[in-house]
């Protein structure tokens, strides 16, 4: 269900906000305005009704008729503009005089009559003093409320224009992102929020068009990384069918070769999988990592021997409370693919220290990493040799299950230096605690 607009709602909060002030301060006006009018007029009103009640009380006590007391009565309320009665004490009216508008309104003041005089009371009815006043300002007021709330609705409508138009511009990006155009991107508007909205969204969409290049490329190196050894399997296995080769154990190894690369694949696609599961799979333990470097480079003794390429570790002993077989697989990774990047009589160096965090850094001596090539190293399937233009080599998804693998133990890994001598790693670790 959609909500209303932003526009709609924004012209709602203003004019009930303009409301609310209009009417409260219409009350505190009227209550104030009758208050001092009452305040400035009401002692003289009440003395000219004492004044008239003391003339009437004297006509009463000497007998005088009623048209003579009528006839006072009337110069009276014609004074005060209002209208004067003369009621007994049962409140029945004995005489009155004056007239008023219709439909106006008015104060009313009383006094007694003395006992003497017959008793009852004199009342005189005035028009009210604050009225007309009250009535003007609320006009005033009602005017100047439709005013503002028409102003404040145009108002509004701009406002709501100028902040939703990057929202529809970003709304519209996503939509074209979501319709498949991974080259959408938002513009942010003046205003610090939009712009780090827009900026956040070209970020993701950047990340998913890379991630998209990169799911393309993976799967056109996959084909080629199976299909290779796949082909060569199945056209050696059809030769020894054929006859055109004999079945011998070269001809088997062969074919053993070819399934052995194409189980390589397979297996490495399953390593990333159980890397992205590394931290529910996780088995803490203290590890020594120079212990463990050294068997990482004991372990790839055979590949070190055939790129003829010589490693090293030193460094001091650090312990780290980690998962062992994962850590020593992440190191093997980064090792493997030092070697794999030195050349003939290169040297790998592996050199471990302790600090807040522990550190393994692996530093090579190839050619370095292309910068163009920096931020995708570890992501999956990314070979930067293609950059270089030498020989592929690996599934391109080593880097991506060491960066798994450490960040599942609580650390990082990052290129922190890389050049024309070689690229170094480094791999950080959370010490284990002393305690």
């Amino acid at each position: 269900m959609r909500g209303r607009p932003l526009a709609v709602r924004l012209a709602a909060l203003l004019a009930g906000v303009v409301i609310v002030v209009l009417t409260l301060a219409g009350v505190v006006v009227n209550r104030a305005a009758s208050r001092s009018l009452d305040e400035t007029l009401g002692p003289r009103e009440e003395q000219r009704l004492d004044l008239a009640a003391a003339v009437v009380e004297d006509a009463l006590e000497r007998g005088v008729g009623r048209g003579r007391i009528r006839a006072l009565l009337q110069r009276i309320a014609t004074e005060s503009r209002g209208r004067i009665r003369v009621v007994d004490a049962d409140g029945s009216v004995l005489l009155e005089a004056g007239h008023l508008p219709p439909n106006v309104e008015t104060d009313t003041l009383s006094t007694d009559l003395s006992v003497d005089s017959g008793g009852g009371a004199l009342e005189i009815e005035l028009p009210s003093a604050a009225a007309p006043f009250v009535r003007a300002f609320n006009n005033a007021l009602l005017l100047t409320g439709i005013v503002a709330v028409a102003t404040l609705l145009v108002a509004a409508a701009v406002v709501a224009n100028r902040l939703t138009r990057p929202l529809r511009e970003i709304a519209l990006a996503a939509r074209r992102l979501g319709g498949g155009d991974l080259t959408a991107r938002a513009q942010g508007g003046s205003d610090a929020e939009s712009t780090e909205l827009a900026t956040a969204f070209n970020g993701m969409a950047e990340r998913l068009e890379r991630s998209e290049t990169l799911r393309r490329r993976a799967a056109s190196d996959l084909a080629h990384d199976l299909a290779t050894p796949a082909t060569v399997l199945e056209s050696q296995i059809q030769a020894m069918v054929d006859g055109v080769v004999p079945a011998d154990a070269s001809q088997l190894e062969k074919a053993r070769a070819a399934a052995a690369s194409l189980s390589s694949v397979v297996g490495q696609l399953g390593e990333l999988t159980q890397a992205e599961a590394a931290p529910l799979q996780r088995q803490p333990e203290p590890i020594a990592l120079t212990g463990l470097a050294r068997d990482v480079v004991a372990a790839l003794d055979g590949m070190l021997r055939e790129r003829q390429v010589s490693a090293s570790v030193t460094g001091t002993e650090v312990t780290v409370m980690a998962d062992g077989g994962q850590i020593a697989r992440a190191l093997q990774n980064v090792f493997a693919n030092a070697i794999q990047h030195s050349p003939a009589a290169g040297e790998v160096r592996i050199v471990v220290a302790d600090g807040p965090v522990a550190t393994l850094r692996v530093t090579d001596t190839g050619a370095g990493i292309e910068p163009a090539d920096l931020p995708y190293v570890f992501e999956r399937f990314y070979r930067a040799d293609r950059s270089r233009g030498g020989p592929r080599s690996g599934s391109g998804i080593g880097l991506t299950v060491a960066r798994e693998l450490i960040g599942a133990n609580g650390g990082s890994i990052e290129v922190e230096a890389t050049g024309p001598d070689g690229t170094t790693f480094v791999l950080r670790l959370p010490s284990a605690d002393p305690a």
